[in-house]
């Protein structure tokens, strides 16, 4: 009886185990693929700082644009989602540049290559750099790409989008930011 009921853990454990881990989606090392955007919790508190190093050259510190409201957008050339997004948030980026507001891409888990093939592809105009390590994700605590966050002012991290954003998302994201950004 006592092995039946070992066994009978055992597989109900695997199972468990399996279930859960193909529901991450087809990421790289357990990052999920998010496929439908929506507003996430977000634990507000200082923005994790970091420098990254840019594809066009220079470095992206965080520090440098204290007083602005700073978008953070995680992507990779290998999730469709993001190729989604793409269009969407250089279209948005275009429209708020100059007025207090700094977008920057933290490409993840990629190579060089493909992540500069992307930005081409997609005619992305914001700093973009790239987050070999995975540390800058860790710090914010990104569960899956795209995943979107938004620093205000004051260097505080206070919002967070899952999944593809869209123009209007964005927007809706940033509407009560822009007031305060100088």
């Amino acid at each position: 009886m006592t092995v039946v009921l070992t066994l009978g853990a055992v597989a109900v454990l695997s199972w468990l185990l399996f279930s859960g881990l193909r529901g991450q989606g087809p990421g790289r090392a357990g990052l999920a693929v998010n496929t439908t955007g929506r507003a996430g919790p977000v634990r507000i508190r200082p923005a994790p700082t970091f420098a990254m190093p840019l594809f066009e050259g220079g470095v992206f510190r965080l520090a440098d644009h204290r007083g602005q409201v700073i978008v953070v957008n995680f992507w990779a050339s290998w999730c469709p989602p993001c190729r989604e997004e793409a269009p969407e948030l250089e279209a948005a980026w275009r429209g708020v540049r100059g007025r207090g507001i700094v977008f920057v891409g933290v490409n993840v888990w990629d190579s060089e290559p493909a992540a500069r093939a992307f930005l081409r592809d997609y005619g992305i105009t914001y700093p973009n750099g790239s987050d070999a390590r995975g540390r800058i994700l860790v710090e914010f605590g990104v569960t899956g790409i795209p995943e979107t966050h938004v620093v205000d002012p004051e260097g505080r991290l206070v919002q967070r989008w899952i999944g593809p954003i869209t123009r209007e998302g964005l927007a809706n994201l940033l509407a009560g930011l822009r007031r305060s950004a100088p």
